[in-house]
């Protein structure tokens, strides 16, 4: 019988070459590298499925489609329960969806997770002043502040901050 396919043929001198012991070594490296890639494959996709919801939530939140963004980051926080950026994501939808409550719970978890996540420090400051809880927002803002964010926020934050500490 004539092998078609020529790495048959290698596989086949390689394997006379060398002793059984050999062999072995080798089917077992071969297994044990199996055994790793494998699992890697599945993370890897099973991420990029995960980023993919957050994706779409960050697309419906800009298109103001919140009923939609919840359903995505909800779909992340399901499959990743430490996905930091999907609570402030949701936060982000339940503020505009005025349900101040539940936003300061999501963000409060955002901030948990990724304790140096300053848009989640932002937010929850945010919202804590349209409760007016000042106490908090002034913290959050001070704390927010401390992370070094972008100069348009910075302002906005010394805003809010000179504003809450003028009304004691």
């Amino acid at each position: 019988m004539r092998l078609k396919n020529p790495n048959y043929f290698c596989i086949i001198t390689s394997i006379k070459m060398m002793g059984v012991s050999q062999m072995r070594k080798k089917i077992i490296c071969l297994v044990f590298l199996t055994l790793l890639i494998i699992p890697l494959m599945l993370i890897l996709a099973r991420t990029d499925e995960i980023n993919q919801y957050f994706k779409r939530g960050v697309e419906y939140t800009n298109q103001e489609k919140y009923d939609k963004a919840i359903k995505e980051f909800t779909q992340v926080i399901t499959n990743d329960k430490d996905y930091a950026n999907a609570y402030l994501g949701l936060g982000i939808v339940y503020v505009h969806k005025k349900m101040n409550r539940e936003a300061i719970e999501l963000l409060k978890k955002a901030i948990e997770l990724d304790p140096k996540e300053n848009m989640a420090y932002f937010m929850l400051a945010r919202v804590y002043e349209k409760l007016e809880e000042d106490k908090n927002a002034i913290q959050l803002w001070e704390k927010f502040l401390t992370l070094k964010p972008e100069e348009k926020y910075v302002q906005m934050a010394e805003k809010h901050l000179k504003r809450l500490r003028a009304k004691k």
